[in-house]
């Protein structure tokens, strides 16, 4: 019986030992695949925790939280993992690479105006044409992948997971990249794609990837990425200087674009004073929606509803192929139809309301623009019932826009009251 509990004692120990190695080395890998993140913050390097116990770099790694993953405490990051895996860069870029696969032989341009894209989407389009071939794994999984290793020493560091947990959490993450890229330069290579498109949108692309280089030969000092090597399985040869062949630069068309996504990116709102500059792309870039929407907005904003109407129909035009699902022909839609309200059309606003998919009408916007439509129309039907019809939809929808958490502007509040209804 003693013999049995000495090696059941023996295997523990074995056990305990094994354990603490391998914890160790997966450590050190999440050590390294984070580094480049942690040298730009100025966070330790040697320890799975970058705040060396220490409460000033731990209101840092609190705020890195917030700032970088919206994560303001322990029970928000699972969710934020979860959006890295299904909604990061990767994601986006391989719904951009899809479109360039199912519209084969067509322009970024001919796409983002069949697709009806928005500014955004259309930048992604450009930076996909120009870095998909390029790419030796042909995604951007390196950026999203180390990000959810940086979110776990962050979260480690604020006090909010303990190291054992996390280190638990990320072992698929270090296992995959560890047999994914052949060197560290492989590696981040892929990972700075990821952090130019991250930063494509405020044009900041290349000096952004500068301070990444500088950062990653800064860190070469400090970690010896020799003790953890990467082990491809597929034995692919190394390439000098992949950093700089996988750094992001646009094609003469995407650079074109930049004048697009300059504007819209340089301010949140634009007005009146933007229109001279926006009619200038209109002439570079005709009949794309993303850019004539953005005429649309500014004089909405403005009053302008006639002038929108006629835009707007110019723009149904031009869309009227489109996908339904898209966000854009769905804004367009929208904005036809409180235009057309304005002005006393609601047989163009009923049109453009009809084209939007089922999804569209639960947002609230769309039910306070259902319910104007129906509180427009009440009084001009010849049959009294007809009107009252009429003014019931309109209650109904302004009571579900409520529900959904949207807020009434004053004036339908003012509306249901004097039509027997609370707000």
């Amino acid at each position: 019986m003693k013999q049995k509990v000495k090696h059941w004692l023996l295997y523990a120990l074995i056990f305990c030992i094994c354990f603490q190695a391998n914890a160790l080395e997966y450590e050190s890998y999440a050590c390294a695949f984070s580094s480049n993140f942690f040298e730009l913050n100025k966070l330790s390097h040697t320890n799975f925790d970058p705040t060396d116990n220490t409460k000033q770099l731990q209101r840092i790694c609190i705020q890195l939280l917030k700032s970088n993953f919206q994560v303001s405490s322990p029970k928000d990051i699972a969710k934020s993992v979860e959006n890295l895996k299904n909604n990061g860069s990767n994601a986006v870029f391989q719904t951009a690479v899809k479109l360039f696969e199912s519209n084969k032989g067509k322009s970024p341009l001919e796409i983002i105006k069949s697709r009806c894209l928005s500014v955004e989407d259309a930048s992604t389009l450009f930076f996909a044409e120009t870095m998909q071939p390029k790419l030796r794994v042909k995604d951007l999984s390196a950026w999203d992948s180390g990000r959810i290793i940086e979110l776990y020493r962050c979260a480690v560091g604020a006090g909010y997971i303990k190291k054992e947990a996390a280190l638990l959490e990320l072992k698929p993450v270090i296992d995959s990249l560890v047999v994914t890229y052949i060197s560290w330069d492989d590696y981040f290579a892929h990972y700075f794609a990821g952090k130019q498109l991250n930063s494509l949108y405020d044009g900041k692309y290349s000096s952004v990837l500068e301070g990444a280089r500088q950062a990653y030969n800064a860190t070469k000092g400090k970690i010896n990425y020799g003790e953890v090597p990467l082990q491809n399985s597929k034995n692919i040869p190394d390439k000098a200087g992949i950093i700089l062949e996988l750094a992001y630069e646009p094609s003469p068309s995407g650079n074109q674009w930049e004048s697009v996504q300059k504007l819209v990116k340089s301010k949140k709102i634009l007005d009146n004073r933007d229109l001279t500059s926006v009619q200038n792309l209109k002439k570079k870039f005709p009949d794309v929606p993303c850019i004539e929407f953005l005429e649309v907005e500014i004089q909405f904003r403005q009053r302008a509803y006639r002038k929108t109407v006629n835009l707007c129909s110019h723009l149904a035009e031009i869309t009227d192929n489109a996908p339904k699902d898209s966000p854009l022909f769905q804004q367009i839609q929208l904005t036809y139809a409180k235009a057309a309200i304005k002005v006393s059309k609601p047989a163009i606003a009923e049109k453009a309301l009809a084209k939007l998919p089922e999804s569209a009408s639960k947002t609230g916007e769309f039910l306070e623009t259902e319910g104007r439509l129906f509180a427009e129309l009440c009084g001009t039907a010849s049959d009294y019932d007809k009107n009252e019809e009429y003014k019931k939809l309109a209650n109904e929808s302004f009571k579900a826009a409520e529900k959904t958490g949207h807020r009434l502007p004053q004036d339908i509040k003012d509306w249901m009251k004097v039509n027997g209804v609370r707000s």
